[in-house]
């Protein structure tokens, strides 16, 4: 994970194991591969005017801002299989006299690389996090 600090002063405890990061000494937990889509997803972590943790806007402090990158997805050649000939097209052949095909490709989504989140850590100076 890459982790910028933002500004300067203590920041918000946070620790990752797998694909769950937890904040304050599990105050709040959030599974990055359940937010993970085919685009870049941010989540903001905020805190509230008692230091309750939030993910969302609703907050009136930041706290942390996580970035988890797209699905990547692998891709494989499942099968070929004959096109059925169009009714224009005659005996089915090419112009270069072979039968066409159609291949299907099956995308299997890989595992989330937690290495490729950025996590980015503004300063918990002057206030308690719960």
């Amino acid at each position: 994970m890459n982790v910028i600090e933002m500004n300067d002063g203590r920041k918000v405890d946070y620790a990752l194991r797998k694909t769950k990061l937890t904040f304050a000494d599990g105050a709040l937990t959030i599974d990055l591969a359940r937010y993970q889509r085919d685009y870049t997803v941010t989540k903001d972590i905020m805190a509230d005017g008692d230091g309750n943790l939030l993910v969302g806007a609703n907050g009136r402090y930041y706290v942390a801002q996580v970035e988890i990158p797209p699905i990547e997805y692998e891709e494989t050649v499942v099968e070929a299989e004959p096109m059925p000939a169009a009714e224009s097209e005659g005996d089915g052949e090419n112009q270069d006299g072979g039968t066409e095909t159609r291949t299907t490709v099956e995308r299997t989504a890989k595992p989330l690389n937690t290495d490729e989140v950025t996590l980015r850590l503004w300063s918990v100076a002057g206030f308690d996090i719960y």
